[in-house]
């Protein structure tokens, strides 16, 4: 069923010229019949004028411009009549031409025809309506098999697809355009229900017209499909080895939460037996006895309230292995689940935390700003300064543009630096910025490249120093320079006269100078002056005191009666207030004078709260109270002996203002450090008055506490200790319930090799250590010794006191005496210290004899020096509990080591 219809190109072209002639000549005679009438009228006209005007020669005239007229105009006319001969001859010849074209035509058409129908794919052209022109036999063929007639001329290209549209199916279609030019060709390929692959191929004609070519390529798709069959099996294959090689546990559940797929990682780190786990298990269920169930479940709920693709979570298990879990749903239904083992990787993340850390607390310490740019130019790590300089937070600036975090123009002036450091040199330069507050100064800058393993620059760091008040002061000098310039160059004429003035101002800085330089020096002579009569008085006052109290503590160990031992007892009360007070006063000096330096340690804090906790547990008992103590093992850092200085003023005034209930020492953890605490339930402070307890001289209403003798300084001494130190106190108080004084100390380096302290136990009265010990007493004071002399002789010992240098140095009286003990004065005689006295006992008879200095003198120098020769330290004046506990432990520890 084949035919053609005739190509009318040409002859369209002649059939359109003979309208056009016909048009034409249509016009002519109408434009000749026109004329033809005008001339009629006119002349009409012209023989009317000549028979009703009496002026013969005007008409005559008007009559000849007539005639010209009309000649004019016959003239065109024969003109027009010539044209339209030609185009007759000119149609007669495009007739002829059209007749031997439509012959050509014919021809060409059957020969297209004859070309189509030998082709082997089906073909079929559609004209610019989209109707049926032609049509080869292999096609009408293919066609009517499915029942699908065609009809050319009527049959359209929608009514063949539409027809067609049931006879395919539509899950297999594909479209692509496979080429450009001139047209592109657009291919379609489906398959019909009876396993026939067709492609059809479609593509526009220069007239708007369609081809549309229909190609069987069953047998390619038919080997298409088995190739790619054979590839998708070597695939799984590949896959399922894959998956049992993998290092991660994986597992693939379906959308009812059974089982599908799993690697024998995943059972092992799910401790799953082999013998229970097939297809198709409920992958919950089975994980009944497992760590994994909980975390599975959580990320299953997690993924189906909110489908982000993915979900993780890492799971630490008993045994102390960290699991990486993840769950991906997949679109078709059911999640993939894979289990990393990153034990390892979590130990080197907590560890460069950990000196992450430690690397921030130093930056952020450093007066300068810090910073790091990655390649891409974005902040990766900036420290405190640099932030403050920004007033924003490290969130507002970390992976952040620096265009973004300095501005447009701050950026502008820095890019050329930072391309040279990114190229790899090390750049140093200043500028002027402006910051967001509108402060200015001036930066010192350097930029240092990083480097990867391959020398490749993958960032750079960037130290900022602020210059701008050394840049500051050298431009004023400048500008005074330039000034002093101008001057003297204006003034030339009066040089004389300022040179004398010069000469003058010159001499009266000079005696300036020399007054300040005097006054200094009287200064320092008072301020040297006020720490010798600090020292002197601290000596002075505290060494009777300290006779005093050795006689008071000989004395209660003497059997009298009840009336004497209750003066007794009022008398050691009233020494020990006036020693506090002596103590504080001296106290308040020494800090006032800055004589009191902080020697920092790093130390268990627990050790210092126990030792303090055995002091004053006798006292609080004493006082009728309850005593609470709460320790901690962490390191601190701080001064020993500053610190306990502290906490014992804190319990002092927690005893002396709680008449009944409890008092607690203890401590907690905090961000910053270890906070100290003594809390009571006391009589509290007034919430008005919490800012004035720590001023000089200032107790909140005595009236309460009749029986209170301080002087209202044992708070001021605290805050001027921690202010030493560096350390912050708080308060907190309620008027009628008690008060809670607490002091943050700093952490230290917890891996630090500290030296535990003990604290010395409590020893009975009649301690066996001290029955007949030989004890040395050195000291220049004859009253010291002889209270001494009481005081350890009531204790069973045998007691010899010198107080000179002069009496040791007797030839072979400290090998004959043999002392077990040696008890001296750091302050003697003629400048002579008890160093210098326990130089030449240890020359006599080694260091293996146990020291105990005694001194009123409380610097840190001296504690130190004590401490690194291995004495004991007791400051003035001694309690002599505190004296019988000494010499009994050093007495039992020197027993203990010849036993050994």
């Amino acid at each position: 069923m084949t035919d053609t219809t005739q190509p009318l190109s040409k002859a369209s072209h002649y059939t359109l010229l003979d309208e056009q002639s016909a048009d034409e000549l249509e016009r002519l005679r109408y434009e000749n019949e026109k004329l033809k009438k005008i001339n009629n009228v006119l002349m009409r006209r012209v023989e009317m004028g000549w028979g009703n005007h009496s002026s013969a020669y005007q008409s005559f005239e008007d009559a000849a411009l007539l005639a010209d007229k009309v000649k004019e105009r016959t003239l065109k006319l024969q003109q027009t009549l010539h044209r339209l001969e030609e185009s007759n001859q000119q149609l007669e010849l495009a007739k002829h031409e059209a007749e031997h074209n439509r012959f050509e035509l014919q021809l060409t058409n059957q020969r297209l025809s004859d070309a189509i129908e030998s082709i082997s794919e089906s073909f079929v052209l559609f004209n610019a309506d989209r109707k049926m022109v032609m049509v080869n036999s292999r096609c009408a063929r293919f066609w009517e098999r499915h029942n699908i007639h065609f009809e050319i001329g009527k049959t359209t290209f929608q009514e063949i697809t539409s027809a067609s549209l049931p006879l395919v199916d539509r899950a297999s279609k594909a479209q692509k355009k496979v080429s450009t030019e001139p047209e592109p060709i657009t291919q379609t390929i489906f398959k019909l229900k009876d396993g026939t692959w067709i492609q059809m191929s479609e593509r526009k004609t220069t007239d708007n017209g369609l081809v549309v070519v229909y190609t069987d390529i069953t047998t390619i798709m038919n080997m298409e499909e088995m190739r790619h069959e054979k590839a998708l099996a070597e695939q799984a294959q590949l896959l399922k080895a894959t998956l049992e090689n993998m290092s991660q546990g994986v597992a693939l559940v379906n959308e009812n939460l059974q089982l599908e797929s799993w690697n024998h990682r995943f059972l092992e780190l799910a401790k799953i037996d082999e013998d229970i786990i097939f297809r198709g298990a409920d992958f919950i269920e089975l994980l009944k006895d497992s760590e994994l169930q909980g975390s599975c479940i959580e990320l299953i709920d997690k993924n189906s309230e909110s489908f982000d693709g993915l979900c993780e979570k890492e799971k630490i298990l008993n045994s102390g292995r960290v699991l990486l879990m993840r769950m991906h749903r997949i679109s078709s239904g059911g999640y993939l689940s894979t289990y990393t083992d990153i034990t390892e990787r979590s130990m080197h993340q907590r560890a460069l935390q950990e000196s992450e850390q430690r690397i921030r607390l130093i930056t952020d310490a450093m007066p300068a700003l810090i910073s790091y740019v990655n390649k891409d130019m974005c902040y990766e790590f900036v420290n405190r300064e640099f932030e403050k300089w920004f007033h924003r937070s490290r969130t507002e600036i970390i992976n952040h543009h620096l265009r973004d975090v300095l501005g447009d123009d701050a950026f502008s002036n820095l890019h050329i630096y930072i391309e040279r450091a990114m190229l790899g040199q090390s750049v140093n330069f200043e500028l002027e910025q402006q910051a967001d507050n509108g402060s200015t100064r001036i930066s010192n800058k350097t930029f240092i490249p990083h480097f990867d393993q391959d020398r490749q620059v993958i960032g750079f760091f960037a130290l900022e120093q602020d210059v701008t008040e050394q840049r500051r002061t050298a431009r004023a000098l400048k500008h005074a320079y330039d000034y002093m310039e101008q001057r003297v160059n204006q003034r030339t004429k009066k040089i004389s006269e300022i040179n004398e003035q010069l000469r003058k101002e010159i001499e009266d800085r000079q005696l300036a100078e020399i007054s300040l330089l005097e006054a200094k020096r009287e200064a320092d002579s008072a301020n040297e002056s006020k720490s010798k009569f600090l020292a002197a008085t601290s000596h002075d006052l505290l060494q009777p005191m300290n006779s005093a109290r050795l006689f008071a503590g000989a004395l209660s160990d003497l059997k009298l009666d009840a009336e004497a031992h209750k003066l007794i007892n009022s008398l050691s009360y009233s020494l020990e207030n006036l020693e506090s007070l002596i103590s504080a006063l001296v106290d308040i000096s020494k800090l006032e004078a800055g004589l009191i330096e902080p020697v920092y340690d790093e130390f268990i804090i627990g050790d210092l709260l126990e030792n303090i906790a055995n002091e004053f547990r006798p006292q609080v008992l004493e006082q009728g109270l309850h005593f609470s103590f709460q320790s901690a093992s962490r390191v601190v850092y701080s001064d020993t002996y500053l610190l306990a200085r502290i906490l014992r003023n804190f319990l002092t005034n927690a005893i002396r203002y709680t008449p009944s209930g409890t008092i607690l020492l203890g401590c907690r953890r905090r961000a910053k450090g270890i906070e100290v605490y003594v809390c009571d339930s006391g009589i509290g402070i007034p919430e008005d008055k919490l800012t004035e307890i720590f001023k000089e001289f200032n107790r909140i209403d005595p009236k309460q506490r009749r029986d209170d003798k301080g002087l209202g300084l044992g708070l001021a001494i605290v805050d001027k200790l921690a202010s030493v130190m560096g350390h912050k106190i708080d308060v907190r108080s309620e008027l009628g319930k008690g008060s809670c004084f607490s002091v943050l100390v700093p952490y230290g380096n917890q891996d630090a090799q500290v030296v535990k302290q003990t604290s010395p136990q409590p020893i009975d009265q009649f301690n066996s250590n001290l029955q007949g010990a030989n004890i040395l007493i050195i000291d220049n004071d004859l009253e010291i010794c002889a209270g001494m002399d009481e005081l350890l002789s009531g204790w069973g010992c045998m007691v010899t006191s010198v107080s000179t240098i002069a009496e040791l140095e007797r030839e072979n009286w400290l090998k004959h005496l043999n002392p077990d003990l040696i008890v001296t004065d750091y302050h003697l005689d003629n400048d002579d210290t008890g160093f210098d006295a326990l130089e030449i006992t240890e020359r006599e008879l080694g260091d293996q004899v146990p020291v105990i200095m005694i001194t009123a003198n409380h610097t840190n120098e001296l504690r130190q020096v004590v401490r690194s020769r291995g004495y004991s330290l007791l400051n003035k004046p001694v309690k002599t509990q505190k004296m019988k506990m000494a010499l009994s432990n050093l007495l039992a520890r020197t027993k203990q080591n010849s036993d050994s």
